[in-house]
């Protein structure tokens, strides 16, 4: 195991933690590891917990799929395929890979055209996933929407300030922003101290404080 696999797999999330940054509900999170289809280590939740519902949120909208049949079918393929995090499988962003639905007796192809396709949203969920052959993955969460034309300006990887959300590109701590405006500092002078524009400040409050998306 190399570095970047030892810090993807550290178990460094709280469920809160997890749920504010995927815009997720607690007991949702709580019922998708009850069943297994997301493991943890039991100690709280890992990056690679955290991608993975991403992903399993973008596959349940995708599909509307009732959850225990995606269980079934993640569970088939990690016997096929001997995978712990089959969610997480690169092969899931190809027209290659065939992920089976099991449903009694049929098994749909999420990859098949006219049969419940591998859908474009899953498409525009995976696409925030950035993955490098030395085993580095950076996430860049959804700020104001979940849709194709949402910029990556807020990313979360272990190795940069233990996996918390920062300015893409510049380790400048999205909570640290958060609590400076809090304290009344004002965008402009923010994004001038930090040599940043305005909106990747304003980017940053959006995560903190996602009642702000509703304005």
């Amino acid at each position: 195991m190399n570095k970047f696999q030892a810090l993807n797999e550290a178990p460094n999330y709280s469920i809160p933690e997890t749920a504010h940054y995927l815009r997720l509900k607690q007991q949702e999170i709580r019922r998708w590891i009850d069943i297994d289809v997301v493991r943890t280590s039991g100690k709280g939740l890992s990056f690679l917990n955290l991608i993975e519902l991403h992903t399993l949120k973008g596959l349940r909208k995708g599909t509307g799929l009732p959850m225990q049949r995606i269980r079934m079918a993640l569970a088939e393929f990690s016997a096929i395929e001997n995978s712990t995090h089959p969610l997480l499988d690169p092969r899931l962003e190809t027209d290659g890979l065939h992920l089976f639905l099991h449903d009694g007796d049929a098994y749909f192809n999420l990859n098949r055209a006219g049969q419940m396709g591998l859908p474009e949203i899953l498409s525009t969920y995976l696409k925030r996933i950035d993955r490098f052959e030395s085993g580095e993955m950076i996430f860049f969460p959804f700020i104001a929407s979940e849709d194709a034309d949402e910029p990556r300006t807020i990313q979360m990887a272990p190795q940069i300030s233990f996996g918390r959300p920062v300015l893409a590109n510049t380790g400048i701590a999205v909570d640290v922003i958060a609590g400076r405006f809090r304290a009344r500092d004002t965008v402009s002078d923010l994004a001038e101290e930090y040599g940043v524009p305005a909106r990747l400040i304003e980017e940053a409050i959006r995560l903190e404080f996602p009642l702000l998306n509703a304005a």
